[in-house]
């Protein structure tokens, strides 16, 4: 849906379909006809209805041959694409991910043309006029060491790619990074730093006079409030640091994470799939749950609804995902809010259906929104 602000302001509100489980685009098409449509039935929503659609690399492709099929779908009911989740790349919902999640990493060819077929689809599909994002991995995983010219130089190369789109379509698409803990790109000083001291210079050389103009309008950050949280340095106060430094946040992912004072509070949540990065209040930080954890109070990486103050007997940090929400939309952070959690199929003691659970996230940000003025537009 859209949200229409007190001075005129207006911001998509969708959920991440990386929720759903497939790789194809058949997958997708049924996650849109079984889900999304129902759920803005749910909520009363009989205007146009904003989707933030997640695309693995093989759904990807094979949009190519079918864009009249798949604008038929969103056609029928209403659903405008506002942003692409190309974080993963290939089976997000199969037995262990973890860090290969991160793979292909911006080293790779592969992660640019993925990348790439995103904001293809995406512009296929927007508003001419309208301003998307394509949200992608941190660069790499940090551990992996990779060459900080070598990636930010096939992300400069996006610049030209998504001009190009723009050229085409009418449509601009930023691609937006999202730090998360212990990639290369982690927290959002992290990241002011990265932009700052490495990638405008090196856009600088590469594009000369208007380098930052180009940095602003094709690339950006995917503000993840789990992440951030986790990172135990805030979500609002890194919405602050970003607009300092003059980075778009492309938008604002609303996910809450774990908060427990010892590590056996965490237990229940330990699963083979996903990886849960957890970080002590002193920054003592480990890669997953397993092993030996650091002294607490913790906070884990496992996106909760974020509707939830506890999850099984676990409290979340749904405090500080609601402030950077207000916050966001009082300052005109961003123009796009994107509900994200994945991690349905594998939460200890879900509550009725995932339908149930989206509807009362948006329940839940509608309420936070309103408190901040913004309601949902005719």
């Amino acid at each position: 849906m859209f949200l229409a602000g007190p001075g005129g302001q207006r911001v998509a509100l969708c959920y991440s379909m990386n929720v759903h489980p497939g790789e194809s685009l058949d997958d997708v098409l049924g996650a849109l006809e079984r889900t999304v449509v129902p759920l803005k039935a749910r909520l009363g929503v009989k205007g146009p209805f904003a989707v933030g659609l997640r695309l693995a690399a093989q759904a990807a492709k094979e949009v190519e041959g079918r864009g009249e099929e798949v604008k038929a779908v969103l056609d029928r009911s209403g659903l405008v694409p506002v942003t692409v989740n190309a974080f993963p790349y290939g089976d997000f919902h199969g037995e262990r991910v973890k860090e290969e999640v991160y793979r292909p990493d911006w080293t790779e060819a592969r992660r640019a043309v993925y990348s790439l077929r995103a904001a293809v689809v995406l512009a296929a599909f927007a508003p001419r006029g309208s301003l998307g994002s394509v949200s992608t991995v941190p660069l790499s995983w940090k551990a992996w060491r990779p060459s900080l010219n070598a990636v930010t130089g096939r992300v400069l190369e996006m610049i030209s790619a998504l001009q190009g789109v723009e050229r085409k379509s009418g449509v601009r698409v930023r691609l937006a990074l999202e730090p998360e803990p212990l990639c290369v790109l982690e927290t959002a000083r992290e990241t002011v730093a990265y932009w700052k001291d490495h990638l405008l210079p090196s856009c600088r050389a590469k594009f000369g006079r208007g380098a930052e103009d180009l940095a602003h309008a094709y690339l950006g950050v995917c503000l993840d409030t789990c992440h951030h949280a986790v990172r135990w340095e805030g979500s609002r106060e890194a919405i602050d640091l970003y607009r300092e430094a003059g980075i778009p946040i492309a938008k604002v992912q609303l996910s809450s994470a774990l908060e427990a004072e010892t590590a056996d509070e965490l237990r229940p949540f330990a699963e083979p799939r996903y990886l849960h990065q957890v970080v002590s209040r002193t920054g003592e930080a480990r890669p997953d749950l397993g092993g030996d954890p650091p002294p607490g109070p913790l906070r884990c990486h496992f996106h909760v609804p974020v509707h939830r103050e506890e999850v099984a007997g676990v409290r979340t940090t749904r405090a500080d995902m609601t402030a950077a929400l207000r916050h966001a939309l009082a300052t005109g952070a961003t123009d796009c809010l994107e509900i994200e959690t994945y991690t349905w199929d594998v939460l200890p003691l879900r509550e009725g259906a995932l339908l149930d659970s989206l509807e009362a996230e948006f329940r839940y940000v509608l309420v936070e929104a309103g408190a901040a003025g913004f309601v949902p537009s005719a």
